[in-house]
């Protein structure tokens, strides 16, 4: 999650980060082995609660989400430490956690074996 301006340098640094394909639903990206799925619609932002908009459109005035699926938290960090670097906005583990881009950097620098989805499945 974040403001237009900072979703325009995420989706550029998307369309530069491997083989980039624009899809019917999705767009795909393939970095290396692993493959992405890129949701730049909006859509995603159905899936709030009222209550959470407002709070996102308070932060961001204007909310641009990205969603990306994938195959494992070892694919999408390589990934989100060169797209996020340096940007701000809010990171969505789709395990009822918002992190700021900063922390989820820093998690990475701090722990490189960080794995969100596997602290869940405990």
């Amino acid at each position: 999650m974040c403001d237009p301006d900072t979703r325009k340098t995420i989706e550029t640094r998307l369309r530069g980060a491997g083989r980039y394909e624009n899809g019917e639903i999705f767009d795909y990206l393939v970095v290396g082995d692993c493959t992405f799925g890129v949701d730049l619609s909006g859509d995603v932002m159905d899936d709030y609660y009222d209550h959470e908009k407002a709070e996102l459109i308070e932060r961001f005035g204007s909310v641009a989400p990205v969603a990306l699926e994938y195959s494992g938290v070892s694919c999408i960090r390589p990934l989100l430490q060169v797209v996020l670097n340096g940007l701000s906005g809010l990171l969505d583990t789709d395990f009822d956690e918002l992190i700021e881009f900063e922390e989820v950097l820093a998690r990475f620098s701090r722990d490189p074996d960080w794995d969100w989805v596997k602290r869940n499945a405990d």
